[in-house]
């Protein structure tokens, strides 16, 4: 059985951290985001009193279907995080890509800017939708 490859740390360990810090505070906004897209449907059920068999989509408004493509884009945000991320961690590390350790800092740093301002924007139109039924 051969034994498992390490591979060297690099001079700049520090930035691993960083980045490790990023990604679990971002696992935590996708919980957040992936959770708040079922919000509109439970609120009306429970909250208009529907029937099993009635639908929802009558009580749906815009601000329901804006929440919905704002929490969305959130999470394409979110994907882009950790694929930059993942990434960023390659060049660190001293592989090859073809962009630098600053283009993918910057793609990372981007994409959670965009993750957090449209997960807020989305929650903006929950509350509105809430408050318009």
């Amino acid at each position: 059985m051969s034994s498992p490859v390490s591979l060297p740390l690099p001079k700049d360990e520090w930035k691993l951290k960083v980045n490790a810090q990023y990604q679990e505070a971002i696992k935590i906004l996708a919980n957040l985001v992936t959770a708040s897209l079922v919000l509109p449907i439970l609120f009306v059920k429970n909250f208009i009193g529907l029937k099993d068999n009635q639908s929802v989509a009558p009580y749906l408004h815009f601000q329901a279907y804006g929440s919905w493509i704002l929490l969305f884009l959130s999470l394409v945000c979110g994907m882009a995080f950790f694929w930059s991320s993942a990434k960023y961690v390659k060049v660190v590390s001293g592989g090859e890509e073809s962009f630098s350790e600053a283009t993918f800092e910057g793609i990372r740093d981007s994409s959670i800017l965009g993750m957090v301002l449209n997960f807020l924007m989305g929650l903006v139109f929950l509350f509105w939708f809430f408050l318009s039924l």
